[in-house]
């Protein structure tokens, strides 16, 4: 695949994330309150569901700023309520006074790390590595034929479940996105000052290769996250369906 259509590819999946996650949110929740007629059950039945992807996502914080020497008061993966009803799935206590850019890479990690994971899981204990190199070609039509072999892999749906509970947890929250502005602004800073002063920088073809590698890396996860997330859709949603039918009554969502 060229630059541009990865490019687009990652845009498109960008897209589509963010809804199913938040579909996977509030349908997960939603079979537990048809279960237990209880909302506060519903929230714990998502947190414990969740709780493999909570820890990653705690432990990269907590990973990262010890490299960038940040120091850490608390590290905690109990789930509290927030005033406004939103559970906070855990947390990492650190030191008040942080420059952005240290900030904007602690909250990036679960992404960065979660990402990595799904990779591993995907490549080397699902063996979907047919799945790269028909997005590398862009013969993407090999990839629901990859997908039938998923389950003669020894504990795939183990592996399937690591993959969902880390995919669904690893997108940064909105406090791990509140430096990324001040960030993003220094840095568009620093190139307009680099480009005002003539410099012209060429990226060598070695980097560029990187560049491409590491986007394709990261397609590669995402076109993961969003087979495994449209799996459990189909289970949740089938689920829900048949609790519903079942029970009499159904569960209407804020939106």
């Amino acid at each position: 695949m060229t630059s541009i259509s990865l490019s687009l590819w990652l845009l498109l999946c960008f897209i589509l994330i963010p809804p199913m996650k938040q579909w996977i949110s509030d349908h997960l929740q939603g079979v537990a309150f048809l279960l237990t007629g209880n909302i506060q059950f519903a929230r714990w039945v998502f947190w414990i569901v969740l709780l493999p992807g909570t820890f990653l996502h705690e432990l990269s914080h907590w990973l990262t700023a010890k490299l960038l020497r940040v120091k850490t008061y608390h590290f905690s993966i109990w789930p509290r309520m927030k005033p406004n009803g939103w559970m906070q799935m855990g947390a990492i206590h650190m030191q008040a006074a942080i420059d952005p850019f240290r900030h904007s890479l602690i909250g990036l990690a679960p992404f960065i790390f979660g990402s990595m994971a799904v990779l591993f899981i995907g490549q080397y204990l699902l063996a979907l590595d047919e799945i790269r190199h028909a997005i590398n070609s862009g013969n993407l039509a090999t990839v629901w034929q990859t997908l039938s072999h998923i389950f003669t892999v020894p504990i795939a749906w183990l592996w399937l479940y690591a993959i969902f509970a880390i995919s669904n947890a690893m997108f940064p929250s909105h406090a791990d996105r509140q430096a990324w502005r001040t960030a993003l602004l220094y840095s568009a800073l620093i190139v307009l000052v680099i480009i005002g002063l003539g410099f012209n920088p060429l990226v060598s073809v070695t980097m560029q290769q990187l560049i491409l590698s590491a986007m394709a890396a990261l397609l590669f996860a995402f076109a993961i996250t969003i087979m495994v997330d449209l799996l459990f859709i189909i289970v949740i949603g089938s689920l829900e369906f048949v609790l519903s039918w079942a029970m009499g009554r159904q569960v209407v969502y804020n939106r």
